[in-house]
């Protein structure tokens, strides 16, 4: 052994303070008749063949391989801190416990037991060295060999474990005992390992090879390890709370058949990071077969095109409650192999309760990638999500790593509160969509029959770009539903990805010129409609008949479809055919179990809301700069609309256009407008056209802002014919007159004459809004959460 430095300071020092007391006559200090002896820098090498304590006053090196022998028991104080001299190939260092020796490091939170290199200033009671993770492979690691089973060509029992000389009297590992145990590893720290021991063959940081389940490992970090982090070599041993941080290749590597469970592992990988799982199977026959478990799980990427995991080789394990983030947009999950198709095909890879933060524009299919067998992506994507931030329970939990040097460099980045998150197809089980996140609706998705989108208040959509086919829309098909209640602090918002507004906020980066950036939100329902042929159902307006989607119509007029409440749908109404354009909201045959409730519809390039039928209620809705129509009703909607306002834009159309029934009278059906104010933009659009046999009473009407132009129009036989009949019916309207027309020209259109009294006997004209009685149009102070309140007066 030999004298460390620091010891031989420490005694000068005692001589120079001795002397300077002296010479200034001084009292000379009492040296303490009891010192704590001084630690040293002792240097192991070679067979340990008797047992041996290491305490924490001193530093061991190992020079070259050092091994507990069999039968041999090393202990190793909490708080020692062990180093390895540089070497490569046969010189190179590491501690190696030999089947039947054994290791008892049990270090403390406080006190862990550290390997690390010679190069690493770190002293005794220091748990932080001078080194960073940037430097690896600067001495071997810790090789841990024990005699329980291991799965190897030709199913031998044992084998020599990789990186040691076949001829060598230790190194051999495996055998029938999977109780074997090879001592205690707790709270320790691994470090700056890795070294090359031949071409392309590096020491992992914790190798454990054929280790038998009466082993325990608990709380154990490698950092900074040219190789694996930690590599099971069959065995059966398990794992609780393991960290690997920047290590070189992969962070978690299984082989062999490894029988055991790891649970609550962490990985953060490095610029240099290979994969963050590398999972194999057995390597023998199918009767030294044998899987394992690895759950709360959590792979921290570092942004490159480093793997998530790769499954090889004929894999059989249980990968369960597992959270991603910060990887890219290339990496994958990945099948290899046949072996390990086969293996998924056969549900003995298996996967559970999976959360990734994807990359920005990434669905969780771009993910799954390899060898997999057609229709088998299922087994991973029906058992993963995609999220903005982990739920509760999911992963690994990083309280526990609070001791780690990892923790300590602030190496474990917080969870992420929020991202962007792209959803693209059909729905098929219930989902939740976050206010954290922003979600992107990449072309038609589809909440499917007996699933259930919930949205939180304050969540943001964002439709992409893409016309007629590629059009973007959020589709809630018959039988599913949409529960989207924002509140009026946090609004649920749909816009373009063109709109720069972020979570949180609720104003954006466009303009209410800003139109047909995207489609719009289609609520599909039962209840019953009036069409043509009256046919039960019918595909609504611009979904291609082909589909599996897109019906509407039926005999439940009290379905269900959810709940709307506090919605701003903006910048939507993209073109999906020769003059066809999506609403905002399209309501087709919706029923009057779903609740409507605070919606806003802002810079839709078609119109507002439409109703195809349906019997639903709507309450609290306000347009404003739509492209052509405010509220238009069509196929005998027989619900009610209460309070609502349209404030038209240069570019409006129509402020109310009202359709009658369709098909036979047998299918006839009327709704009921009250409560509306209708605010013109100076153009000739009209207040409102009535068409096509409309039955509707509209009550308590106040419109300003119209040009002379303006009117409200019976337009076609149909609609004078129920006109005559009081089945279209005006009642308490009040209308700012533009200068030069009068009440009675604003009336137009097919009515017979002296049914224009039906109209005026029920309008008054006004000189100005602010003249209109109490209680007239809508209640405008109910959309002050609105992005359309700035226009209000």
């Amino acid at each position: 052994m030999k004298k460390s430095l620091f010891s031989l300071m420490a005694i000068a020092s005692l001589v120079i303070i001795a002397s300077c007391s002296s010479d200034d006559g001084g009292s000379t200090p009492t040296p303490d008749p009891d010192p704590d002896p001084a630690g040293e820098e002792i240097t192991k090498t070679g067979i340990i063949t008797e047992d041996e304590t290491w305490e924490a006053e001193n530093i061991y090196i190992l020079d070259g391989r050092v091994v507990v022998d069999e039968g041999v028991t090393l202990t190793i104080e909490a708080g020692t801190i062990i180093k390895g001299e540089e070497g490569q190939e046969t010189l190179a260092s590491a501690l190696i416990i030999d089947q039947g020796g054994k290791i008892m490091a049990e270090g403390t939170p406080n006190k862990p037991i550290i390997f690390t290199s010679v190069l690493d200033g770190i002293e005794q009671g220091q748990t932080t060295g001078t080194l960073n993770d940037s430097d690896t492979g600067l001495w071997g690691g810790l090789i841990v060999l024990g005699k329980a089973p291991i799965s190897v060509n030709g199913d031998l029992e044992t084998a020599q474990i990789e990186g040691l000389p076949a001829d060598e009297s230790y190194g051999q590992y495996g055998g029938n005992e999977p109780e074997d145990n090879s001592g205690v590893i707790k709270y320790v720290s691994i470090r700056h390992g890795g070294i090359t021991i031949g071409q392309d063959n590096e020491i992992n940081g914790l190798t454990l090879g054929g280790v038998g389940s009466g082993t325990v490992i608990e709380n154990v970090e490698v950092v900074a390890n040219q190789d694996d982090g930690i590599e099971w070599f069959g065995g059966t041993v398990n794992v609780t709370n393991a960290l690997v941080w920047s290590q070189g290749d992969d962070g978690f590597d299984a082989d062999q058949a490894w029988s055991g469970t790891l649970s609550n592992g962490v990985v953060v990988m490095g610029g240099e990071s290979g994969t963050g799982l590398e999972l194999d199977g057995p390597e023998g026959s199918a009767a030294t077969e044998g899987g394992f478990t690895m759950e709360n799980i959590t792979l921290i990427g570092a942004g490159t095109s480093s793997m998530y995991a790769e499954l090889r080789d004929g894999l059989i394990a249980n990968l369960n409650n597992v959270f991603a983030y910060g990887f890219s947009a290339e990496s994958t999950v990945s099948i290899s192999g046949a072996d390990s198709a086969a293996e998924l095909a056969a549900d003995r890879i298996s996967f559970s309760n999976w959360e990734v933060v994807l990359p920005e524009g990434l669905v969780m299919a771009d993910i799954f990638a390899g060898d997999y067998t057609a229709g088998d992506e299922s087994k991973f994507l029906e058992n993963a999500t995609a999220v903005g931030s982990p739920s509760e329970g999911v992963g690994a939990n990083i309280d526990v790593f609070s001791w780690t040097l990892g923790a300590s460099q602030g190496a474990i980045p917080a969870a992420p509160l929020g991202t962007t998150i792209t959803k693209t197809g059909i729905l098929t089980e219930d989902e939740t969509w976050t206010a954290e996140n922003i979600y992107v609706l990449d072309g038609r998705v589809v909440v499917d029959n007996g699933v259930t989108l919930t949205i939180e208040a304050g969540t943001i959509i964002k439709g992409e770009e893409g016309q007629e086919t590629l059009a973007s829309a959020l589709i809630v098909d018959q039988g599913g539903k949409i529960m989207a209640e924002g509140t009026a602090d946090s609004p649920i918002i749909f816009t373009s990805v063109l709109d720069g507004i972020e979570q949180g906020q609720t104003t954006g980066t466009l303009s209410d010129s800003d139109t047909g950036l995207w489609g719009g939100l289609i609520v599909l329902g039962k209840a019953p409609i009036s069409v043509n042929g009256d046919l039960e159902t019918a595909q609504i307006e611009g979904l291609p008949a082909d589909e599996s989607y897109g019906q509407y119509g039926g005999n439940e007029p009290e379905d269900n479809s959810g709940i709307l409440k506090y919605i701003s749908i903006r910048h939507g109404g993209i073109t999906i055919g020769q003059d066809n354009e999506i609403n905002g909201l399209t309501l087709g045959g919706v029923g009057s179990g779903t609740v409507i409730e605070n919606i806003e519809v802002v810079a839709n390039q078609d119109d507002g809301i439409e109703w195809f039928g349906g019997t639903v209620n709507v309450t609290n809705a306000i347009i404003w700069a739509q492209g052509d129509d405010g509220f238009d009703a069509d196929q005998a909607w027989s619900g009610t609309l209460s309070n609502g306002v349209i404030i038209m834009g240069g570019e409006s159309g129509t402020g109310l256009e009202l359709d009658g029934p369709e098909g036979s009278a047998a299918t006839e059906g009327g709704f009921t407008m009250e409560n509306i104010t209708l605010i013109g933009a100076g153009t000739s659009s009209m207040y409102a056209e009535l068409r096509d046999g409309l039955i509707a009473d509209l009550n308590n009407v106040l419109a300003y802002g119209f040009a002379a132009e303006s009117t409200v129009s019976i337009s076609g036989a149909d609609s004078a014919a129920e006109l005559s009949a009081d089945r279209i019916s005006f009642s308490n309207w009040e209308i700012v007159v533009p200068e030069g027309t009068t009440l009675d020209a604003i009336f137009a259109g097919d009515y017979t004459a002296g049914d224009e009294s039906k109209f005026t006997d029920n309008a008054s004209s006004i000189t100005s809004a602010a003249e209109a009685s109490e209680g007239v149009g809508a209640d405008l102070s109910v959309f002050s959460w609105a992005l359309a309140s700035s226009e209000l007066e």
